[in-house]
């Protein structure tokens, strides 16, 4: 027998970096939209209701513009997002994580539109309406707001139009990941 033939079990670095893998995609995907709420929660947390005026001094609506225009570029392309979903449920089955996968496709393509859209409907008032047309103009918290309201307007189409393939991707990684990648018991080889 030779010396490098043992039962010790395989490095666990691919999983790790697998794993990291995941966590970028996942990061790519949703930071944007968790920025535009951090955005909302200062607004919200300095008792600042929607509207044209300043909050406390502070042209927040610039840092909310700003983060959903990152947010609409990164979830508006399907494509891209999907190809992004799909990298880190790969991603998640090299880790052995099936579930992570099959949540990966089914949930993080929809999301990366549905949040920043919540955010932008809990920040409408009387005075800044979202329209599916882009007509009229938004001035929130002393800044002009352009298409990024609007934008929020224009995603149901698009929310509609991936739940069908995410559901169905979701569903075949899970299947294969529960047949072929599962974590193998203790004791099994």
């Amino acid at each position: 027998m030779h010396e490098y033939e043992d039962d010790a079990p395989p490095p666990e670095e691919p999983r790790h970096y697998a794993f990291l893998i995941w966590t970028s995609g996942a990061a790519i995907l949703l930071a944007p939209s968790v920025l535009v709420w951090f955005v909302r929660l200062v607004a919200l947390s300095m008792q600042c209701a929607p509207g044209p005026e300043l909050c406390r001094g502070l042209a927040l609506g610039g840092g909310l513009r700003d983060t959903l225009n990152l947010a609409w570029f990164v979830g508006d392309d399907t494509t891209v997002t999907f190809l992004i979903a799909i990298a880190a449920a790969i991603a998640a089955l090299i880790a052995m994580r099936p579930l992570l996968a099959a949540l990966t496709l089914l949930l993080m393509p929809g999301l990366a539109l549905m949040v920043p859209t919540l955010a932008v409907s809990s920040a409408l008032y009387e005075g800044c309406k979202a329209s599916e047309t882009g007509v009229g103009s938004c001035i929130l918290w002393g800044e002009q707001m352009g298409m990024s309201v609007h934008r929020a307007a224009m995603t149901t189409g698009p929310i509609y139009d991936i739940a069908p393939y995410s559901f169905s991707l979701a569903l075949m990684v899970g299947v294969i990941g529960f047949l072929f990648f599962r974590p193998k018991p203790e004791g099994q080889a």
